[in-house]
């Protein structure tokens, strides 16, 4: 039979995989610039962390914690830097965008004048 301290160890350890998996999909989500799915992991993994990072850690297992926030802030680095270049691409597409609009609309207007 397991003992509380095996079975909140085993618990924590699956918050800690579920936290990773939500971090790597973050990172993939940001590369397809899949914004929802992106909002809906990094919601998700919100909610994990202080589950993870706020139960009480014996020594040898806060050198393992400090560990694996680097690896998060490592993906979350990445995640931000897609973001930020995107966010510059958006922009650019936007314009685009809006230019096209603007030429339709005149298009448009041409076309419902009379004709001479």
């Amino acid at each position: 039979m397991k003992s509380n301290q095996d079975h909140s160890r085993e618990q924590q350890e699956r918050h800690w995989q579920e936290i990773l998996s939500l971090s790597v999909k973050m990172r993939e989500f940001a590369e397809k610039r899949d914004w929802p799915s992106l909002q809906n992991a990094m919601e998700k993994r919100e909610t994990l962390l202080p589950l993870y990072f706020n139960e009480n850690t014996s020594a040898p297992k806060v050198t393992e914690k400090i560990e694996r926030i680097g690896i998060l802030q490592k993906i979350d680095k990445t995640v931000l830097e897609l973001t930020n270049k995107n966010k510059g691409l958006l922009t650019n597409e936007i314009v685009r965008l809006q230019k096209g609009k603007n030429g339709l609309a005149a298009y448009a207007a041409g076309q419902s004048e009379p004709s001479a």
